[in-house]
């Protein structure tokens, strides 16, 4: 006994284009082409109209070496304003270890939740166990109504 196909020749090849054309018509569908068929700027527009770039100031990338712990506890900001054209940002940190430890301090000066418009990095480069140190530094940008966030790394100093 020979088991034959149910469906015809003509049938799967009827199935195979179709499959061919939505995929032909789905890739027209991709967006980004303007009525004219040229390719269109408008996303590209909005999205560089609204973006500034940021500040960085940073020497060591978040992570440095890999030998640090996230100390965020550690540090407290006691002042974070803007003073003319730069803002100023003032703290302490807290050394609960029981040796001599480092800090490296990212302040970022965020706008709403998410919108990161500056980063600097402060090094803190060794504070006594059980013991505290002042930390200060200042930002270059004359932008209003930002709030500061940090990242804190504490490795041995």
């Amino acid at each position: 006994m020979t088991l034959r196909p149910t469906r015809s020749l003509p049938v799967r090849l009827l199935a195979i284009a179709g499959v061919a054309a939505l995929g032909i018509g789905l890739a027209g569908c991709s967006g980004g082409d303007g009525p004219d068929g040229k390719a269109s700027g408008t996303a590209t527009a909005q999205a560089t109209a609204t973006e500034r770039p940021a500040i960085t100031d940073v020497d060591t990338p978040a992570g440095g070496d890999g030998e640090y712990v996230g100390a965020l506890k550690d540090v407290q900001v006691s002042s974070c304003k803007k003073s003319g054209s730069e803002w100023a940002v003032e703290g302490t940190v807290e050394n609960p270890a029981k040796s001599a430890q480092g800090y490296r301090i990212y302040v970022s000066l965020l706008k709403g939740q998410s919108d990161t418009r500056a980063v600097k990095e402060v090094d803190v480069d060794s504070v006594a166990a059980g013991a505290s140190d002042d930390w200060s530094t200042t930002i270059g940008t004359s932008e209003s109504g930002l709030s500061c966030v940090l990242r804190v790394e504490r490795f041995a100093a």
